[in-house]
């Protein structure tokens, strides 16, 4: 008979293996939109090109709706500045 016990004895990941999560600014998208666009320079094909120049598209957007949340935010805690004063 075989020994099983070799299948139980796997290690998990600790906690420092695991990623690290950070807060995404819309600097962070930019940053990231402005790789892709230089590792889509890079490419020797069309598809992988075309994939990363998306792949820029999707973070500059992103970058744009995280400057609204913000921006939006910003006003809403304006406004209730101002109701708190008043």
């Amino acid at each position: 008979m075989t020994n099983r016990t070799n299948f139980l004895t796997i290690p998990a990941p600790s906690a420092s293996a695991k990623r690290a999560w950070t807060k995404e600014t819309a600097e962070a998208c930019r940053q990231r939109a402005s790789a892709d666009l230089l590792k889509a320079a890079a490419m020797i094909t069309a598809n992988q090109r075309l994939a990363l120049e998306r792949s820029a598209e999707s973070w500059s957007l992103r970058a744009v709706l995280l400057d609204r949340v913000e921006a939006t935010a910003a006003k809403t805690r304006s406004s209730e500045a101002e109701q708190v004063r008043l």
